[in-house]
């Protein structure tokens, strides 16, 4: 499988080289990015290279991505020590509730049982009606 994803990234790596040789004229080109709100004030930047803006464009949005990947990770190793913790609980439990009657059979022995009651005679079966 590793083998399979480093492939996969030299080729990744392969495409956005030649997409950059062959688009160089394009993405040198020069470009200042401007903010207008609504107010007085307008901002602008320097100019800037266009494939320096693609460039940051994929670092912010692999940023992006790392850093809710991360916060996925973290949440889910919290539930995961939850989950034991709550496992390890369930166990003593369970063990404890398997031992129960070892325990209280040792503590007080049980009652002897009363002897059975004589059985109840059948009554005689009544004679069937002729008739």
């Amino acid at each position: 499988m590793r083998f399979v994803k480093v492939l996969v990234l030299v080729l990744v790596f392969f495409i956005s080289m030649m997409f950059f040789v062959q688009n160089n004229a394009v993405l040198s080109q020069a470009v200042t990015l401007k903010l207008d709100l609504f107010f007085d004030t307008a901002w602008s930047s320097i100019e800037l290279p266009f494939y320096f803006m693609v460039l940051c464009a994929f670092l912010l949005g692999a940023l992006c991505t790392m850093l809710m990947l991360m916060v996925s990770r973290l949440r889910a190793g919290a539930a995961l020590r939850r989950a034991n913790k709550r496992i390890r609980v369930l166990e003593k439990e369970l063990n404890s509730l398997r031992n129960l009657p070892l325990e209280a059979a040792r503590k007080a022995p049980e009652p002897i049982a009363a002897p059975a009651s004589a059985p109840v005679a059948a009554a005689e079966p009544t004679p069937a009606k002729a008739g």
